[in-house]
């Protein structure tokens, strides 16, 4: 089976310590340990359930204590009931021996010391520092190592508070690094680890991350030695798994929002598509496609993203059409999104036809689209317009500039069975077709937005995101019906969340509409964000009257 490896509920090289009535695990960073997004699945404690089960073993797991979503380290869980009573008084008496290691900023933090403050906590905020209330917080720590603005620090908390050391931390000038709540630099994930626990008289331990070190010297941009690199490519790829069980299109590999800069895998039935996107990814290309295969693909593919004008480069030096390792597929691979049949191309040249980062969002189009008229602009292979006919759209226009983007539209919607001249497909520059929409009056209930940030007429610069977004949005909005909404997505790296909000508001007041919402639309769990924002797109759903 394709990817069963990474497929896997738990990676049974991170169990610490499994007996009869205890499990210590060393808990990866970016799993959320209990809750989260219960139909997904993708909670710890779920997933060790679900590995217990499948090994015939009871599912019995009892929670203690947690580490938060970016933290990782040793994890306790009982087994058995045998030992809750004794686990749940160390913790509530705080006689449980807890270390952790944090990378941190700043310069004034003495060598040694000790936190104490008061600090409360509302559900739903960050907590705080106060100077009355609140409950005491206490934490010993040294300084390991110091080089140029940041520090290695070992923690030993004596209470045990909501978010306990990075507010503390936060509150000495010394945020830990990667935490944005708190103002730390940003990072690839939390730079904090439970690194030992001690409790029923024994003591775990889980070695530090070597990430902490590179973080240490500034070194978050960079990727690592190769073990270090093979073993990111089956962590990222692992926690993607839930996402696996409901498509077998998606994003195994987010770049340096997994830790590894320059890096997206992307998962296209039993193969996978490896982008390249900087210099030093380029320069290990064979080592990353070595990592990849081993992940379990058929094939993997290379797409080289160059930061260059790609008019002037060999398409062929960009995205060879043969794979660089294993069995190619024969021409078309069909995919399964949420029921949606979607055909994709991995050999023909940067582009599969398929944006794996767009699932989450063509889901809101099918649930919007019920009844509505839809209009698709810049549709590149028609998948939001395949997503709203299935929503059960009364009518569906879909605009784009290419005709062969459009010829893979068409056999998309052959793919799920939907015809007929309700269905219309046009061949024309969006921003003169929606012009001349504008003109004849026309009205959409769901209008999707989503532009190249840079285009090309003929081999000539066309549509360019900086200078022509606000006017097109501008116009698709003016085609709204009352209390219409548009969706409107960018990949545009320099364009903001806060940036695209501000754009949609501008461009509803040029088309004299009033503006009653406006939603992000966060990325999917298969997208985790850069350290400085959603990576690739950014979202927004924006509702007229």
């Amino acid at each position: 089976m394709a990817f069963e490896r990474v497929l896997a509920d738990w990676l049974e090289d991170r169990t610490l310590v499994s007996e009869l009535d205890l499990l210590v695990v060393d808990k990866p960073s970016g799993v959320v340990v209990h809750g989260g997004d219960e139909g997904l699945g993708a909670d710890l404690v779920g997933r060790l359930r679900a590995w217990f089960r499948s090994r015939g073993e009871p599912e019995y797991l009892g929670v203690h204590h947690r580490l938060d979503l970016g933290a990782s380290g040793v994890l306790l869980f009982t087994r058995s009931p045998r030992h809750n009573v004794e686990v749940a008084r160390s913790f509530s008496e705080h006689t449980v021996e807890r270390v952790y290691v944090a990378v941190v900023g700043g310069t004034a933090l003495p060598d040694a010391g000790e936190l104490v403050h008061r600090l409360a906590a509302e559900k739903g905020r960050p907590t705080r520092v106060v100077d009355r209330g609140g409950r005491l917080a206490r934490a010993r720590y040294r300084v390991l190592e110091r080089r140029g603005s940041r520090a290695l620090v070992e923690l030993r908390p004596a209470t045990g508070r909501t978010h306990q050391l990075r507010v503390q931390l936060a509150a000495v000038h010394a945020p830990i690094v990667g935490d944005t709540i708190y103002g730390g630099a940003a990072a690839p994930r939390l730079m904090l680890h439970s690194a030992v626990l001690g409790v029923l008289g024994r003591r775990f331990t889980a070695a530090v991350p070597p990430l902490f070190l590179a973080s240490l010297g500034g070194r978050d941009g960079e990727l690592g030695a190769p073990a270090e690199v093979a073993r990111g490519l089956v962590e990222a790829a692992w926690r993607r798994a839930p996402v696996g069980r409901r498509t077998d299109a998606y994003r195994l590999v987010n770049g340096i929002g997994d830790g590894l800069p320059g890096i997206v895998v992307d998962r296209y039935c039993e193969h996978a598509v490896l982008a390249l996107g900087s210099e030093e990814a380029i320069a290990r290309e064979a080592e990353l496609v070595a990592g990849v295969l081993a992940l379990g693909a058929s094939s993997v593919h290379v797409k080289r993203h160059l930061k260059a004008d790609l008019r002037r480069l060999d398409p062929g030096a960009l995205a060879s059409p043969a794979p660089a390792a294993g069995s190619a597929p024969t021409g078309t691979v069909i995919v399964n999104e949420n029921g949606l049949r979607l055909a994709v191309r991995l050999d023909s040249g940067l582009s599969t036809g398929l944006f794996v980062d767009q699932r989450d969002n063509r889901a809101l189009v099918r649930r919007l689209a019920a009844g509505a008229r839809v209009l698709n602009l810049f549709a590149y292979t028609c998948s939001f317009t395949i997503a709203s006919a299935t929503g059960g759209a009364r009518e569906t226009v879909s605009v784009d500039l290419s005709s062969a983007a459009l010829r893979r539209g068409r056999e998309n919607l052959a793919l799920n069975g939907i015809a007929g001249p309700q269905h219309q497909l046009h061949r024309a520059d969006a921003g003169a077709w929606l012009r001349r929409a504008r003109a004849r009056g026309e009205r959409f209930d769901l209008v999707v937005l989503d532009p190249p940030s840079f285009g090309t007429v003929r081999g000539r610069a066309g549509f360019s995101i900086t200078r022509d977004l606000e006017v097109v949005a501008a116009d698709a909005i003016a085609l709204l019906a009352p209390g219409g909404r548009l969706l409107a997505v960018t990949n545009h790296r320099k364009t903001t969340v806060e940036g695209l909000r501000r754009l949609l508001h501008r461009a509803a007041r040029s088309a004299g509409r009033t503006v009653t919402q406006v939603k992000d639309c966060v990325s999917g769990y298969d997208c985790p964000p850069h350290p400085d924002g959603p990576s690739p797109s950014k979202s927004a759903l924006v509702t007229v009257r």
